[in-house]
């Protein structure tokens, strides 16, 4: 009998990967339900599905009661939730889904709570030595300073955008709450000559951490699309050291951007990256890692190994015609 793996927010390039990975290396072992809030035809990985099923939006009232029996009507044997807003919802330590035997790929609560929300975020890097980008308060705002914004329990691009302290000043108070204010660490030195940011895939079997680096050559709409690898051992060192404080999940990725002779932490996010397929086409695939976790099967070293001939990756997209 095939094992039956539900994966959440199937319009995102994160299904799709997962999708797509599945479908070469476990489509005799795997059953693949996805779901999103848009019908089948307006969600490319649902071409894919053993079965697609249309859900109301995470924040909906009654949402977590709606999955929970999705989750047991169909069997399901794992959940891979894709948008941070729902991972709290089927993590292990929360009873609910606890009792539910279900297995997941969703960080545990007490780290969910740490880590994803901004400001929470920065304090525990203060508190544990971690070098990050320095938080900025109002009173603090200077007006022909620029800064960084971002909203605190956002992920992705959302809300993120480098802005004049004069115009944060002019923000409405009402979204002030939503949004925290760091100092830009963005656009130091020329592409050319300098490391400026860069995203840290890893895959986590609560051991060993493996760990593939991709600078971010270009992004459109906050998702890498050229990607150069790296070895960066300040970087690995920071990740290792996230990982003996707090239990991780097997999937997540942590932003970093160079200011003088550091790495500072920018994001963590306890998630599969967008940019993930971009990793696996250079040798490190995470999704077909997280897949044999799934299914407790071996992992073969060589799936998690970045190939030092590849120069770059770069990313194009793909017409799916749905019928």
């Amino acid at each position: 009998m095939k094992t039956k793996v539900l994966v959440t927010a199937g319009g995102t390039g994160s299904a799709w990967q997962i999708a797509d990975t599945l479908r070469k290396y476990y489509d005799d072992r795997i059953e693949l339900f996805i779901t999103d809030t848009n019908p089948s035809e307006l969600v490319a990985s649902a071409t894919l599905a053993d079965r697609f099923i249309t859900v109301p939006p995470v924040k909906s009232e009654g949402y977590a009661s709606y999955m929970y029996n999705l989750l047991k009507a169909n069997g399901i044997d794992a959940v891979i939730p894709i948008i941070p807003w729902e991972q709290a919802y089927f993590a292990e330590d929360l009873k609910q889904f606890h009792e539910l035997g279900i297995k997941s790929t969703a960080p545990l609560v007490r780290t969910s709570r740490t880590l994803n929300h901004k400001i929470r975020l920065y304090e525990y890097c203060k508190a544990c030595s971690i070098p990050t980008i320095p938080v900025i308060q109002m009173d603090e705002v200077e007006d022909d300073v620029t800064y960084f914004i971002k909203e605190k329990n956002g992920f992705g691009s959302m809300g993120a955008r480098r802005i004049k302290g004069s115009d944060i000043k002019r923000i409405d108070s009402s979204l002030l709450d939503r949004i925290v204010v760091q100092e830009d660490c963005t656009g130091k030195g020329s592409r050319a000559d300098a490391l400026e940011e860069v995203t840290a895939e890893c895959f986590y079997d609560g051991i060993d951490c493996s760990i593939a680096i991709r600078e971010r050559l270009e992004a459109k709409s906050g998702v890498c699309t050229k990607a150069r690898f790296l070895k960066i051992p300040e970087v690995e060192k920071v990740i290792k050291r996230f990982t003996e404080l707090l239990p991780f999940p097997p999937v997540f990725n942590i932003q970093f951007v160079h200011r003088g002779d550091e790495w500072l932490v920018m994001d963590v996010n306890l998630r599969l990256a967008a940019g993930t397929g971009l990793s696996a086409a250079a040798g490190f695939d995470t999704v077909r890692a997280l897949l044999a976790w799934i299914l407790g099967e071996q992992i073969d070293p060589s799936w998690l190994t970045v190939d030092e001939s590849v120069k770059t990756v770069l990313r194009v997209y793909k017409e799916v015609t749905v019928r």
